[in-house]
């Protein structure tokens, strides 16, 4: 779980890009467009989801490196999104102590206390822990899915409030699917600079959209958390793919007797 070089420049290019998003928004005049870089950068700034290990694990990557990824890249986000959507909305009540203590409370139940829990029962309770680890390794993938249903429904539920046409709305789609092929893209090729294709792909784009979808709605407003809420589509449907090219290549492997390498 030590850092690696590729996790620092990730971690770099999300703020720089969020950042960049945020000043194109705000100063663009058009309600489309503002729309558009705003729910972009929402993306972009948006923390790896925990649920990332869990299919990097399927796709045969770094367990180790993207759980450090994980870790790093939600204190980052702890930090800068308060910093960054004060700059978009200068209404948003209290200062940036109080605004980065509200999303610390929400990241602290979701990615520190379990690390902490799970550091505990490995060092206190082995047997527990053991026993954990060898009969719930498919159950983050259930509770992933489950996720996914109702990340769905509050996506429909903000598109239902938002009164866009559907031009707007397809605008929106597209935006998220640039966000994510982007997103991916950066990751992938990054994580080349030391091997992890794979974990870094995963880390950069695999976002945790509740949270994402909750900060846009708490700061911004429902329209504004659509695009977060198609990205979660695409996402998925990338993240499937690539288990189904994984599971191609396994088949092709086992069949040849040699060992498949996939980062």
């Amino acid at each position: 779980m030590k850092p690696h070089y590729w996790q620092a420049i990730l971690l770099i290019l999300q703020v720089v890009i969020s950042f960049s998003l945020a000043y194109l928004g705000t100063g663009s005049e058009n309600k489309l467009i503002k729309t558009l870089l705003i729910g972009s950068m929402v993306c972009v700034i948006t923390p790896t989801a925990a649920a990332a290990s869990v299919i990097t694990v399927k796709l045969g990557g770094n367990t180790g490196a993207i759980t450090t990824y994980i870790i790093l890249g939600n204190i980052v986000a702890s930090i800068a999104i308060p910093i960054v959507f004060s700059f978009v909305n200068p209404n948003i009540q209290g200062d940036l102590f109080e605004q980065f203590l509200t999303i610390l409370i929400r990241v602290f139940p979701v990615i520190v206390l379990p690390l902490f829990l799970a550091l505990f029962l490995k060092l206190f309770m082995k047997r527990v822990h053991d026993f954990i680890a060898a009969n719930t390794k498919d159950l983050g993938f259930y509770l992933w899915a489950t996720i996914i249903c109702f990340l769905s429904c509050k996506t429909f539920s903000n598109i239902s409030k938002s009164g866009c046409s559907a031009f707007e709305l397809s605008a929106m789609a597209f935006a998220g699917l640039i966000c994510t092929v982007v997103l991916y893209g950066i990751g992938k090729i990054v994580g080349n600079i030391q091997g992890q294709r794979i974990s870094a792909g995963q880390g950069f784009g695999q976002k945790n959209m509740l949270f994402g979808i909750w900060v846009a709605l708490c700061y911004l407003s429902p329209t504004d958390a659509i695009i977060p809420g198609t990205y979660i589509l695409w996402q998925n449907l990338f993240n499937a793919y690539q288990m189904y090219i994984r599971e191609k290549k396994l088949s092709y492997w086992n069949s040849k007797g040699e060992k498949p390498y996939f980062e």
